[in-house]
């Protein structure tokens, strides 16, 4: 195990930020662990920096908030947030601008991310202070390590398109990165089995095994229920289940897809079709998992 690490080269709020992640996990004295905290976030920021280079944006120390201009955030806690430009009308009028706060925390495999349009930038920023935002769900983030804006006399579909394009990329990355850490979490089960999901929530919840089995199985049961009555089901954010009906099907010849013969297909009567549609909110967090 090593004896020391490459904390101390970090800003004293990043060290702040990876100490808690280790006191976490209870690893606080464990200098392996620690360096390879220190290890990953530092290839974030190697890719952050690397990424705004490769589309030619400009890093700042601090911007006013009134510049129209679309801009990236890497905050203290490595989550990231981009700005988009301001577009005006023929006639000048500003109707905002479009952001996304991806919140990437080394504890998670997908990130969250918020989105929204319309926004504004409430002060002017500058590192080591937080962004404060208006009309925007993401109200104020953490602190700002590094700001980055586009070029002046950059016309604002080519800001979106490289901001947005840069978002896609560091985002994968810093989930990539995020996998190399073993972190042990008691916010989830050991294994995703019946069994293992079962214990989990006893025990989280200060149940006996067999109240918790209960439980779920009651409440799968109601969803069972609901669609065999022909209801949509909720199934929280994920989605919802449901039971389509599939038209009856009438007899047909076809030709054999490898001997090219005819066949007679039999007639089908009209059935009940399970189905999962799945939210918007899940399909957004499935595309960070690769």
């Amino acid at each position: 195990m090593k004896t020391k690490t490459d904390l101390q080269e970090l800003p004293t709020a990043i060290q702040k930020h990876l100490m808690a992640i280790a006191g976490d996990q209870k690893k606080q004295d464990d200098k392996e662990f620690i360096q390879t905290l220190v290890d990953v976030w530092k290839q974030k920021e190697d890719l952050f920096r690397k990424q705004i280079e490769a589309v030619k944006l400009e890093f700042v120390d601090s911007i006013s908030h009134k510049d129209t201009r679309g801009m990236m955030i890497l905050s203290y806690s490595g989550s990231i947030l981009c700005v988009g430009p301001v577009f005006l009308t023929n006639t000048n009028i500003n109707f905002g601008r479009w952001i996304e706060y991806s919140s990437i925390k080394i504890r998670t495999e997908v990130p969250d991310i918020i989105t929204g349009k319309g926004a504004s930038l409430a002060a002017p920023l500058s590192t080591g202070q937080p962004v404060k935002m208006e009309n925007s769900k993401v109200q104020t983030t953490s602190p700002a390590y590094l700001i980055a804006v586009c070029p002046e006399n950059l016309d604002e579909e080519e800001q979106d398109k490289r901001i947005r394009e840069s978002a896609i990329f560091i985002t994968a990355g810093f989930m990539k990165y995020n996998q190399s850490l073993q972190i042990e979490s008691g916010s989830i089960p050991d294994q995703f089995t019946m069994k293992s999901m079962t214990r989990f929530l006893a025990k989280k919840h200060g149940l006996t095994g067999q109240e918790a089995r209960l439980i779920i199985d009651d409440f799968m049961t109601l969803i069972e229920t609901g669609m065999i009555m022909g209801e949509s089901v909720p199934f929280g954010k994920l989605g919802k289940f449901s039971i389509k009906t599939r038209e009856a099907q009438k007899p047909r010849v076809v030709r054999h897809p490898g001997t090219g013969e005819e066949m007679t297909v039999k007639a089908k009567p009209a059935r009940g079709i399970p189905k999962i549609s799945f939210s918007s909110y899940l399909k957004e967090r499935a595309e960070g998992v690769v």
